[in-house]
């Protein structure tokens, strides 16, 4: 916001501020430090020559498609970014509910724990996405329990929360916080 100011002849002079004091000059700078970042990192790696980062990408790109999938299953604890995810049970319910638009022949019943070793609040519910045997994503189901909520940063709490299916089989469970830049952690369980 701008200041007026009258000197001791009587004239009016708007004084601004400074374009660093203002909110846009963060967003953009923010943006460009994402930008840099992004670019600085899907470019960076050894370029001795021309020909030596093609093989080594090239080295790097058959290495990753031998590289297997690590699971987790049931019972198994891991830790993405600041948050420690825990699976202790995922089975088949026999709970409906009928104001939910979408019946499914199936319904999951997904228990987890979650501990936030972060310094900021957690939020919760949202941090697990399922996909079916069909390798599709399914939709969340409303059932008793469903927890939405938080946890604070130090405190940790039992998730409880549902997924519709018509298809029963494996299913590949990733977890990962809402807003985070890390790779998700992902389980496999078999239900029949």
């Amino acid at each position: 916001m701008s200041k007026k100011i009258t000197d001791e002849n009587g004239k009016t002079y708007v004084e601004k501020k400074p374009f660093y004091k203002k909110g846009c000059f963060w967003i953009v700078a923010v943006i460009a430090v994402i930008i840099i970042g992004a670019v600085a990192g899907s470019g960076s790696g050894d370029n001795d020559n021309g020909g030596t980062k093609v093989e080594k990408t090239t080295a790097k790109a058959k290495k990753s498609s031998t590289k297997k999938t690590e699971f987790y299953k049931v019972g198994d604890t891991v830790k993405v970014g600041d948050v420690v995810y825990t699976l202790k049970s995922v089975e088949k319910t026999d709970e409906r509910n009928e104001m939910n638009d979408k019946q499914f022949k199936n319904v999951l019943k997904v228990v987890y724990h979650v501990k936030n070793d972060g310094s900021d609040e957690l939020p919760i519910g949202a941090d697990l996405d399922v996909y079916g045997p069909d390798n599709n994503k399914l939709d969340t189901y409303p059932i008793s329990g469903t927890t939405v909520n938080s946890v604070a940063a130090g405190k940790e709490m039992d998730v409880t929360t549902g997924f519709g299916t018509d298809n029963l089989g494996d299913f590949e469970l990733q977890f990962k916080p809402l807003i985070s830049v890390n790779k998700a952690a992902k389980f496999k369980v078999n239900v029949q």
